[in-house]
C-alpha cells in the first residue's frame, strides 16, 4: 500500500509537469525576443503624455468584484475574468462561479467575446464549502466525463483557480456520481490529494530547462482580445531551481512571454532588478529602466502585472514598487501607486 501510495504521487508529479510543457496552450519556446515595436511604442508614448495605455482601471464596480473565474481565451489559454455578482454569499458566489464554466449553462453568455467555458455541456454541480477546512466541495454529474482527454489538465486548473480565488478556499475536492474522485474520469491524472494552485496554470517551460530539476513561478503577461480590450493572462512557469524565488519571478516577467503571438511584454528587456526587500507581508521592488525619467507616468500594466505576479507568492499580501529608486510612481490609469499596492481586480468583465 505504501509503495502504491508513493507510486501515484511520482505519477501525479509527472503527469501535472510533463503533457503540456512542450505544448503549454499552443505556446513556443526558445530564445527571448526584445519587446514588440508596437508594445514597446505604447510603453514609449504612455510615459511621455501623447497617449495612454491603461489596463482596467480600478473605479467602483472593480472594487465590488466578488468572485473571479478562469475561462479559456482565444489562444486556447485560461484567462481570469471578474465579476461583481448580485450575492454576498459565499456559497452562492461559488456555486455561480462554476456555473459560468459550464458550456451552454444557465448561466451562458455572460462571458466576453473570445472567451469560451471548460466544462462539458449539460454538467450539473453542487458546490459546498467549508471554511474550516479552507476547501470547497464540488459533486459533478455524470456527463462531466465527456471532456476531451486532452483537455483534463485545463479543466482541473480552471475549477481549481475558479474556486481557490474566493476568500477561505485553499483546495478543492471533486466527486462525481456521490463517489470522491481519485483520479480525473477521462485521462485518470492521479488526485491522491485535493488540488491547491500548486498546480499551477497555463504550464510552460523553455527547452533548455529540465522539468525535474525546476522551480515554478507564475507569471502575469498581458494580451489583448480581437476588439482591443486588454486584459492579463498567468503563466506557471518552471524555471531553474533558485533560493531567491521572487527574484527569479521578477527576471522571468523581463525576459518575457514564451508565446509571443498570445502575449505581450510588460517590461521592456532593459529593464534592471535593483533592490527587493520584505518587511511582513509588504516586498519593496526597485527596478531600474532608462526609458522612465523622474515625472513619467508608469504603464499600468506593469504595475499590475508585477504587483499580480508577486502577490501569487505565499505571505505576500501588498507590494511596493520604485522605478529608479523614485516611490512617487503615477500610473497611466491616473492612480498614484506612491503607496503599498494590494492586489488589483483582476480583468473586470467586459462586454461587446
Amino acid at each position: 500500500m505504501v509503495r502504491t501510495q508513493y507510486f501515484r504521487q511520482g505519477v501525479l508529479a509527472a503527469l501535472l509537469t510533463l503533457p503540456l510543457l512542450l505544448t503549454a496552450c499552443n505556446g513556443t519556446s526558445g530564445a527571448i525576443d526584445p519587446p514588440p515595436a508596437d508594445v514597446e511604442a505604447k510603453m514609449m508614448t504612455a510615459t511621455d503624455g501623447k497617449s495612454e495605455l491603461t489596463v482596467n482601471p480600478m473605479d467602483a464596480a472593480q472594487q465590488q468584484a466578488n468572485m473571479t473565474i478562469y475561462a479559456q481565451d482565444r489562444h486556447g489559454y485560461l484567462a481570469p475574468i471578474s465579476y461583481q455578482w448580485n450575492s454576498e454569499d459565499p456559497a452562492v458566489v461559488a456555486q455561480a462561479s462554476l456555473e459560468m464554466l459550464v458550456k451552454d449553462g444557465v448561466h451562458k453568455g455572460m462571458l466576453p467575446p473570445g472567451f469560451t467555458a471548460t466544462l462539458p455541456k449539460g454538467t450539473s454541480l453542487k458546490v459546498t464549502l467549508k471554511p474550516e477546512q479552507k476547501t470547497a466541495f464540488v459533486e459533478l454529474s455524470k456527463e462531466f466525463a465527456t471532456y476531451d482527454k486532452n483537455d483534463e489538465r485545463k479543466v482541473m486548473e480552471s475549477i481549481t483557480w475558479t474556486l481557490t480565488s474566493l476568500p477561505n478556499v485553499d483546495q478543492v475536492q471533486l466527486w462525481m456520481d456521490s463517489k470522491k474522485l481519485s483520479e480525473m474520469p477521462v485521462d485518470h491524472t492521479p488526485m491522491d490529494t485535493p488540488l491547491s494552485r500548486q498546480l499551477g496554470i497555463n504550464l510552460e517551460k523553455d527547452l533548455s530547462v529540465n522539468y525535474l530539476r525546476s522551480m515554478p513561478v507564475t507569471l502575469y503577461f498581458s494580451s489583448y482580445s480581437e476588439e482591443g480590450k486588454a486584459y492579463f493572462i498567468p503563466v506557471t512557469r518552471l524555471v531553474e531551481p533558485s533560493s531567491d524565488s521572487v527574484r527569479a519571478t521578477l527576471e522571468q516577467m523581463i525576459s518575457g512571454p514564451l508565446n509571443k503571438k498570445a502575449m505581450n511584454m510588460v517590461m521592456t528587456k532593459e529593464t534592471k532588478i535593483n533592490d527587493i526587500t520584505s518587511n511582513g507581508d509588504t516586498l519593496t521592488v526597485d527596478l531600474a529602466d532608462t526609458m522612465f525619467e523622474k515625472g513619467d507616468q508608469v504603464p499600468a500594466e506593469l504595475v499590475k502585472a508585477v504587483v499580480l505576479s508577486l502577490t501569487e507568492r505565499q505571505g505576500v499580501k501588498k507590494v511596493q514598487l520604485k522605478i529608479n529608486g523614485n516611490m512617487d510612481i503615477q500610473g497611466t490609469d491616473k492612480i498614484n501607486y506612491s503607496e503599498p499596492v494590494t492586489r488589483p481586480v483582476v480583468n473586470m468583465a467586459w462586454k461587446g
